[in-house]
This record gives C-alpha cells, sequence and structure tokens, in this order.
C-alpha cells in the first residue's frame, strides 16, 4: 500500500502482537516498520506487543493521516484525489537529532540494540525467546538491507513457531478467545444493568466504583459509614485516572465527566433504583449477613446482590437475606483496575439470571469472567494458599526469604510468594489462612509463628514493612528481624532453587485435581486461565494443568 488511513475512534488499536504468541512480526514486518517509524518506536511495539491508538499511531508515522470517524469514507476519498499523482507515499520527515546520533551512526545503533536486549532480558528472564530474536532480525534488517532482514525474519518464524513456548502461549490465545463465548450458567438471561452501588470505599471499593465509571460509563453509587472512608475511595479512584490521563489513555474532560459519575453516600438514598450492587467491606461474615439483609431492605426484589469476598460462603452471606436467589460473588482481584480476571461464584440454589447478570456485566467492565462454585477460597485464593503455605514450611525449615522468591520469580512467576504476601497484605493472607484452614483441616497446615508478624503491625506493603523493607511503595531488601520475630534461623545456603520451586508449584498441581474433581470449575481450561489471569502464572508454561501434562504422572507423584 502506499498510504495507510486511520479513523479517529477509539476501538481502533494498532500494533504488531506476535510476540505475545512466541513468535515475531513476519511477512516483512519486523524489518519494514523500523525502515517507517524508526528503530527505538519500532522496537518498543515489536518486543512489547503492544498495541497504540489511532492518533499516536499517526503521530508515530505508522500511518500517514487521521480521519474523523464520522466522515471516514468520504475523508478517504478527498484524501485519495489530492494524491492521485503522488506515487511514494509523503516525504519522510527530516531525522531529528536524537535519530542522527542512534540510529543512523553505528556505534549508536550498537548502545541502541545493547540496551533493548538487556531491557528484554530484565524483563523476559530469558523465558521468552522470540523478543530477543526479533532484536537480531531488525539489527539484520537494518544493517544488511531489507533482502537480508526478509530471510532473517522467514527463519526466525519457522524455528520459533515450533518452539514449546510459542505452542503454550497459542494455547492461551486460544483459552482467551474461547472465553469471550461463556456466558454463565443455563437457564436465565443476564438482566441490563443501568445503575451500579458499591459498599464499602476501601481500595477495593474506591477501585470497583472506578472501574464501572471508566468502562461501563454508568452511575455507581458509593456508600460507606465513614465520611474519611468516602475521601479515601474518591481519592484512590481519582488517582487511578490520573495514572491513565499521564499515560494518555484519556482526556481530562473525559476523566472529570466519568469522576462525576461516582456518587458517593452515606445512606442508601437511590439504592431503589439501582440494578446491581456490589459488597466489598470487611472480611467478616456476621457483618456481611447484616449488610446484606439491610441493603435487600433499600433494593428493588430483582436488584443482583453481588459479593466481592475472597474466601467466605456466599450461600452463608446471602442466608439471611430476603430472596436469597439473587445473591452471587464476584471477585476481583487486587489491584482492581489491572487484574484481568473476576471470579464468579454461584452459590447454590442462584438464580441463573441473577448469576449471569454478574457475568455479563464484569465482561462489560473489560474483565475475563469465570465461573466458580462456591467453596472455601473459591479456585484461585484456593490454590495460592497451598502454594504460599508450602512457602512459609520452607521458611520454617531455614531458607531465606530472598531464596524462595527468586526461585519462583526465576520459574517465571511475577512476584515470589513472600513478596506477594506483603502485596495482598500480611493480616488479609492470615485471615483467609485460617478460614481456609479450617475448611481443609490438616490437608492445610499451618505453621505455629503464623499470627505474629500481623499482631506486631507487619502488614505489608500498606504498613511500610512485612517480610521486606519499604521505601514508600517501593520494596527494598527483605526484613532480617523478621526471623528473630518468629524464632526462625536461616541457615540454608545455595539451595537448589528448581527444587524449590517443586516444593511450592507441586502442592497446587495436587489440589488443582481435587478443584477439578470437584467440579469447582468446569474444566483444565477454566483453571489454567483463572491462574494466569489471576496470579500471573507465566503464559510460557500454558497454564498450570498444561505444565503438569508436560511433567507426566509418574514425574508428578514421584516428587510429590
Amino acid at each position: 500500500s502506499t498510504y495507510r488511513l486511520v479513523a479517529n475512534r477509539k476501538e481502533v488499536r494498532i500494533g504488531l502482537p506476535e510476540v505475545r504468541l512466541g513468535i515475531l512480526p513476519g511477512w516483512g514486518g519486523s524489518t519494514r516498520l523500523p525502515r517507517t517509524i524508526g528503530i527505538a518506536e519500532a522496537l518498543d511495539l515489536i518486543l512489547t506487543g503492544k498495541t497504540v491508538s489511532a492518533r499516536r499511531a499517526w503521530k508515530l508515522g505508522l500511518a500517514d493521516a487521521l480521519l474523523p470517524d464520522a466522515r471516514f469514507l468520504d475523508e478517504v476519498r478527498s484524501f485519495a484525489l489530492a494524491h492521485l499523482d503522488r506515487r511514494g507515499g509523503e516525504e519522510p520527515a527530516r531525522p531529528d537529532f536524537k535519530e542522527l546520533l542512534l540510529e543512523r551512526n553505528p556505534l549508536g545503533r550498537k548502545i541502541l540494540f545493547d540496551q533493548a536486549r538487556k531491557k528484554t532480558l530484565e524483563q523476559t528472564r530469558g523465558q521468552y525467546p522470540a523478543p530477543l530474536r526479533a532484536i537480531e532480525v531488525v539489527r539484520v534488517g537494518i544493517e544488511d538491507g531489507p533482502r537480508a532482514g526478509f530471510d532473517a525474519e522467514a527463519r526466525a518464524v519457522a524455528e520459533l513457531a515450533t518452539s514449546r513456548t510459542a505452542k503454550n502461549l497459542l494455547h492461551v490465545f486460544k483459552l482467551t478467545e474461547e472465553a469471550k463465548k461463556e456466558k454463565g450458567l443455563p437457564g436465565g438471561e443476564p438482566r441490563p444493568v443501568a445503575s451500579v452501588a458499591v459498599l464499602g470505599a476501601g481500595v477495593m471499593g474506591g477501585g470497583i466504583a472506578q472501574l464501572v465509571a471508566a468502562e461501563a460509563g454508568i452511575p455507581v453509587r458509593m456508600k460507606d459509614v465513614d465520611e474519611k472512608a468516602l475521601a479515601s475511595g474518591m481519592a484512590h479512584a481519582a488517582q487511578v485516572f490520573d495514572r491513565a490521563l499521564r499515560r494518555r489513555r484519556i482526556e481530562r474532560p473525559e476523566v472529570k465527566r466519568r469522576m462525576s459519575l461516582i456518587l458517593p453516600t452515606l445512606s442508601y438514598a437511590g439504592f431503589e433504583r439501582v440494578d446491581l450492587v456490589i459488597e466489598a467491606i470487611v472480611e467478616k461474615l456476621p457483618v456481611k449477613q447484616q449488610v446484606f439483609a439491610e441493603t435487600a431492605s433499600h433494593t428493588a426484589e430483582r436488584t443482583v446482590l453481588a459479593s466481592n469476598t475472597s474466601s467466605l460462603s456466599i450461600a452463608a452471606i446471602g442466608a439471611t437475606t430476603p430472596h436469597p436467589e439473587r445473591v452471587a460473588g464476584m471477585h476481583f482481584f487486587n489491584p482492581v483496575h489491572r487484574m484481568p480476571l473476576v471470579e464468579v461464584i454461584a452459590p447454590e440454589g442462584a438464580d441463573p439470571a441473577a448469576v449471569n447478570t454478574v457475568f455479563a456485566f464484569a465482561r462489560r467492565l473489560g474483565k475475563t469472567p469465570v465461573l466458580v462454585r462456591d467453596t472455601p477460597g473459591f479456585l484461585v485464593n484456593r490454590l495460592l494458599m497451598f502454594y504460599s503455605t508450602e512457602a512459609l514450611w520452607l521458611l520454617d525449615e531455614g531458607h531465606r526469604i530472598e531464596d524462595l522468591d527468586r526461585a519462583m520469580t526465576d520459574w517465571g512467576m511475577p512476584l515470589g510468594p513472600m513478596a506477594l504476601t506483603d502485596e495482598v497484605g500480611i493480616d488479609v493472607a492470615v485471615k483467609v489462612a485460617h478460614i481456609l484452614r479450617d475448611a481443609f483441616g490438616q490437608r492445610l497446615p499451618l505453621p505455629p509463628w503464623l499470627d505474629r508478624l500481623s499482631l506486631e503491625g507487619r502488614l505489608g506493603t500498606k504498613s511500610g514493612s512485612g517480610f521486606y523493607r519499604y521505601d514508600g511503595r517501593e520494596r527494598k531488601d527483605p526484613d532480617p528481624a523478621v526471623y528473630g520475630l518468629l524464632g526462625l534461623e536461616p541457615k540454608i545456603d545455595r539451595p537448589d532453587t528448581a527444587r524449590l520451586a517443586d516444593r511450592m508449584v507441586l502442592p497446587m498441581v495436587n489440589e488443582a485435581a481435587r478443584c477439578l474433581d470437584e467440579k469447582v470449575v468446569a474444566s483444565p481450561a477454566d483453571l489454567d486461565l483463572a491462574l494466569i489471569l489471576g496470579t500471573g502464572f507465566p503464559p510460557f508454561r500454558g497454564g498450570l494443568c498444561r505444565w503438569a501434562d508436560h511433567q507426566g504422572l509418574p514425574t508428578l507423584v514421584a516428587a510429590l
């Protein structure tokens, strides 16, 4: 093509997502793009697989014109008529100083490619071969000419496409596409949702309210019993919008409009008109039961009531609520605006229409909903608890905090178990651990010192101290005082990190088999997708069940 024209429409996204499938842009993509928009900008798109808006694409030079969406075809015709006599596209812009210094200078190019390799290795830990191969292909295309670049592309795509990593990433892509077709429980159509209320203005409540305003664009009442909590919830929502504004994902007038949709309140005024209530209050069953019964008296009988609880029984929460069949679970993960998973929990006897209303609304918020049975810990937290508890027992045996976390980040997890506990909040993790231990008994034994950290005020990131020290929200080194506080002695030097990873992952595999046997989720595919989206389980491994299949049953049984 001679010219590329794009419509100025929010939905338009342009990019080269091939690395997300374990390959690299072929058909000239890795060779032509750097020559079109410059090496640095091209690498940014190729190595991340990210997409950009129509306006950003135009500014980068990916598009020759940005045309109004409402008159797009008329504008295309006008553009074509105005450019009939031009055959070579637009004149290339004059190179700026940065381009002359780096991209058109052999030494500058070497620095640019070296930095790209270093950054890519830091981000991928060498687990994803495609981005590193893409850097080499781009270099060949720039330094040896387009023909050499095309040949290098073809070889690289052929070799990468047959790798296990590419096959696993393609498997994850298929899981994601199949999930888009899911509709929830059979036997009930979702109800329309034109307004929402959120109970609780903490980090989760404020995050959920922000998400509803940002993605659904409908009014959302945020109720709490404390004015300070409401102010904090509004501030949290504003912070999320501000980050999106700084990243140019939203315009300032739109931020003001969306923020005006969040209505803080101390009363139930207006609740009779809402279609969905999402509860995000303290994790105490009696309190939730009381609040649900109270809320029911201020809402219509058809209003769906959903709980964001991470571990409590949905059936128990709704036991004292009038018309309990309209109560379902809608478990978001923290941070709400970033984590793509929502567990939709269907308790026994739930109205399929109520459950499917939650399911459909989660998708409307841009999330991937997975239907889960109402069992202790649901799915993700149940599996994570067996993983993190094993990490605590390894700590008890004399392993160091940093070695346990390094074992799992080397294995591909975004955070190690100790850092993850700090992020979740040690108090929250301990509370969930006790709930699940009560449910599973001696299948989930807890270390005797488990409660000591939270009793000492070490709550993790939010208190500035946990297993690690913190400077604001920035994690520093592990805190050696933790060992003394827990009565432990770090005594194991240079551990076998692969064996440590097995010790922590295999209890998850074992519990995943139980979850499938109990039909907590419908299939291994649902389980794999939930762990990838809810915990950051490494996509290059294809999911927990797929990884277990690759190991083989005899190997798993012997190791366990």
